[in-house]
């Protein structure tokens, strides 16, 4: 992959990453929920590997 390419993804990872964290619990909730609904085959084996890949917050 070319440089600009790599630029360009990841400057597309950095804004989405930006947009997820803006996010309330309750829209965070509906953006998972339209991604299972959506993707039924393959949204929920990526939402389980990556969820045990991630610890979960204390007391929160």
């Amino acid at each position: 992959m070319a440089d600009s390419e790599t630029g360009t993804r990841e400057a597309e990872a950095e804004l989405r990453l930006t947009r997820v964290t803006a996010l309330n619990h309750q829209d965070l909730v509906a953006v998972v929920t339209y991604l299972l609904a959506r993707h039924p085959d393959t949204f929920p084996p990526m939402l389980d590997d990556a969820l045990s890949s991630v610890s979960p917050k204390q007391g929160g």
